[in-house]
This record gives C-alpha cells, sequence and structure tokens, in this order.
C-alpha cells in the first residue's frame, strides 16, 4: 500500500509539473526567483565574490607544509666504497606579521564583496522588471486577440447586413466586398495576436520553467498617478545618489585607489615568523655516518623588495591607468541613470495623460461607430464608414490597454533607475490584478 501512494505522488508531482500554471504577477515572480537561469547565475556569482574576503584574510594565517625525502647514496673512491641512506621529514611553518600589500588587498575585498552585492540587487531590479514586461506582454496579447474576436463578431453583423440589403436592393457589391476584406483582415489579426501569445508564453516559461496560463488581470481601477515628486531634476539628483550601478562604479574607483596605494606600499619590508623542523635518519656503512637526529630552527624573517625586475614600476602605471578607466566608466554611469531616469519620468508622466486620451478616444469611438451604424441604416452613411469606424475604435481598444501595461512598467523603470525598486512596488502592482473571468 505504501507503494502504492508513494507511485500516486510521483504521478501528481508530475502531471502538476506539465501542466498549465494560472497565477497573479507576484506568483510568477516567486517562481522566476527560483527557476530564473540569470538571476540564479547572479546570485552563484555574488556567493562566489564572497569567498574573496576569507581569502585575502586567510594570506595573515599560518601556513604549514611538510615534506619527506628518501635517498641512497653510494661513493666509490681510492680508500674504501660506502654506501649510506637517508631519510628526512621537514616540517615548515610560516606566519606573516607585517605586509601592508595584503592588508591593502583584504581592504580591496571588503570593497569587491559590496560591489557584488550591490549586483546581486541590481540583478534582482532587472528580474522584477523582466517579470513585468513579459507578464503585460502576454496579456497585451491577449486583449489584441479579445478585441480582433470583438471586431469579427461586429464585422460578421455588418457584413450580414450588407448581403440582406444587397438581396432587396438597398446595397451595393461594393458593400459587401468592402465587409469581406474587413472580416479577412480582422481574421488575420486575431491569427497574428494568437501567434504573439504563443511567443509570449514561451518567453514567460523561458524564467518559470512552467506553461503559465488564466494570468490574472488589470482591473480598471487601477491608479494612474504622475510621478511624486513632479520634479525631473529630483528623480536625476535621487538617481545619482541611490541607483544602484552608479553605486557600483564608485566603489569599484575606490578599489582602483586602493590598487594604487597596495601598489605604492609594495616596496615596504614584510616581517614574517618562520619555523622549521627537520627529523633525519641515516644508515651508512660507515657508522660514524649513521643515526637519528631532530632539528628545531624558529627565525624571524625581514624581507626587503629592492627589485623585482621592474615588475613594481609596471604594475604601478597599470595600477594609474586602471584608475583612469574606471573614472570614465563612472562617468559613463551617471549619464546614463539621468539618461534612463529622465526618459522613465517622461514615459510615466506623459502614460497618464496617454490613457486618459485613449480612454477619452474609445467613448468617441463607441459614440461614432453608433451614429455611423445608425446613418448607415438610414441611408446617410456607407458601409465603408461604418467599417472605418469599428477599425478605428478596435485601434483605440488595443491602445489604451497597451498604454496602461506601459504605464506600470514606466512606473517601475523609474523607481529602478532611482535605486528604490523592490519587491513592495511589484507587490502594490499586483493589488491592481485581479483573477480573470476566462
Amino acid at each position: 500500500m505504501a507503494v502504492l501512494w508513494a507511485v500516486i505522488a510521483v504521478i501528481a508531482v508530475i502531471a502538476w509539473a506539465t501542466k498549465s500554471y494560472g497565477a497573479d504577477l507576484w506568483d510568477i515572480y516567486e517562481l522566476a526567483l527560483t527557476n530564473d537561469p540569470q538571476y540564479q547565475a547572479a546570485v552563484l556569482d555574488h556567493e562566489s565574490k564572497r569567498i574573496n574576503l576569507p581569502l585575502a584574510k586567510s594570506a595573515f594565517k599560518p601556513s604549514v607544509t611538510a615534506n619527506s625525502q628518501v635517498g641512497r647514496q653510494i661513493s666509490d673512491s681510492s680508500a674504501a666504497s660506502k654506501t649510506s641512506n637517508d631519510h628526512s621529514i621537514n616540517l615548515n611553518l610560516n606566519l606573516p606579521l607585517y605586509d601592508k600589500t595584503k592588508r591593502a588587498t583584504i581592504t580591496q575585498s571588503r570593497y569587491q564583496v559590496d560591489v557584488s552585492s550591490l549586483r546581486l540587487r541590481d540583478a534582482k531590479q532587472r528580474l522584477i522588471l523582466r517579470v513585468a514586461n513579459r507578464y503585460f506582454n502576454l496579456l497585451s496579447a491577449q486583449d489584441a486577440r479579445e478585441v480582433a474576436r470583438l471586431e469579427k463578431i461586429t464585422i460578421r453583423r455588418q457584413m450580414d447586413l450588407a448581403g440582406k440589403r444587397l438581396e432587396v436592393g438597398l446595397g451595393t457589391r461594393t458593400d459587401l466586398f468592402d465587409a469581406r476584406a474587413r472580416f479577412k483582415l480582422a481574421e488575420a489579426n486575431e491569427i497574428q495576436a494568437q501567434n504573439q501569445i504563443n511567443n509570449d508564453i514561451a518567453l514567460l516559461k523561458q524564467i518559470i520553467a512552467i506553461t503559465p496560463e488564466a494570468l490574472s488581470t488589470l482591473n480598471d481601477s487601477a491608479p494612474l498617478e504622475l510621478p511624486a515628486p513632479n520634479d525631473v531634476d529630483a528623480w536625476i539628483n535621487r538617481s545619482i545618489e541611490h541607483n544602484v550601478l552608479l553605486k557600483a562604479e564608485r566603489l569599484n574607483l575606490e578599489i582602483a585607489l586602493q590598487e594604487i596605494d597596495k601598489q605604492r606600499v609594495s616596496r615596504s619590508p614584510t616581517v614574517s615568523l618562520d619555523a622549521n623542523h627537520r627529523f633525519s635518519d641515516s644508515a651508512s656503512t660507515d657508522s660514524s655516518h649513521s643515526g637519528k637526529s631532530n632539528t628545531t630552527s624558529v627565525s624571524l624573517v625581514m624581507r626587503f623588495p629592492f627589485y623585482l625586475g621592474g615588475a613594481i614600476n609596471l604594475t604601478a602605471q597599470q595600477a594609474g591607468l586602471e584608475y583612469n578607466r574606471t573614472e570614465r566608466l563612472l562617468e559613463q554611469a551617471r549619464r546614463l541613470a539621468s539618461v534612463e531616469t529622465t526618459s522613465a519620468f517622461l514615459a510615466v508622466a506623459s502614460g497618464v495623460s496617454q490613457v486618459e486620451a485613449l480612454f477619452d478616444a474609445i467613448t468617441a469611438g463607441e459614440s461614432a461607430l453608433q451614429a455611423k451604424e445608425q446613418g448607415f441604416s438610414a441611408g446617410l452613411t456607407t458601409n465603408l464608414d461604418v467599417l472605418d469606424a469599428q477599425r478605428d475604435l478596435s485601434r483605440s481598444r488595443t491602445d489604451y490597454l497597451r498604454a496602461r501595461y506601459n504605464y506600470i512598467i514606466a512606473v517601475l523603470e523609474l523607481e529602478r533607475s532611482a535605486g528604490q525598486l523592490d519587491e513592495q512596488d511589484l507587490k502594490r502592482v499586483n493589488s491592481w490584478l485581479e483573477v480573470s473571468a476566462q
């Protein structure tokens, strides 16, 4: 019986793993945290970089080595032949006591760990954006398919009406042909939207390893708010101070400065404690050279690197060039942060107006379509006028839905560029979703 239940459990797990997965934005994000290879690679890279600090500190811990030697020596001379067997074991201990270069390496390693932490934070922010982008791209494709489906229904009704009017002599073949052409175009749009859905599902599955379906949709009460503060310069200043990658580049500049200091002190003397113990056992045909011995020595060693083939000067020159390069990268990161912040700010600010304008366009389009349909029934407008009104309305609906998603992405982008994007922002966006009625 236990085996039977185990088999049933395995089958259930396999079925769950292969089935489609319905979820909201937060569910998708949690799946991406553990399944996205790009983010997981960043996590492992950070764990690897963290080892640099204890590795640098290990340079001031004692090192113990042992070596053994087994030998046989045969010598011939005019006086006599002599054979000896030598066995020895050496234990060596070295303990660095004073080394400015190694101290500087430890300081650099601390900064490197901090840089790695910032890059991991940036990887999580980009994962949040990647999840949100792919989630709303899929919703947008589903919206486009639904708009095309509704457009087909409306055009079909208009096509049937044009056919009936032609039968009673009130319409023309042109009206019927126009309706058929628009119907086929709507079919093509629906097919294209379905293809886009399949592509977006594959892209979302790429980061969560599960096929998503029945995603929660954006509700009508999702807020449209201008950036707070509504001042692009304030956001740019915030970005320059808190942008994650900009912080990392500042630390990289400090690491480069530490490298210059490390090369400067590389001429300083080093002090270490060396201890050695030697045990030897010799057996020889000459009894006077046979026997066992133990030798122990302890010494304080001071080394002065006077000349190392010119390596000190060359590495110092290289460190200076690296510092200059890092300065350029810092300036590049500062300018990039400013541009990204400005772009995201303008996208949020204009997104609010765009969504509101497109909503008004839908209302006006619905009224225009109704008026054209009534005019067509009364013989005042043509079937082409009705079809054009329907096309414009469908386009407004699609643009409106896409603009809402673009606004949300722009909000998240603005938070990221300012170094403030975190999981709470994603939870806030997730609260604007509702379970799909599909």
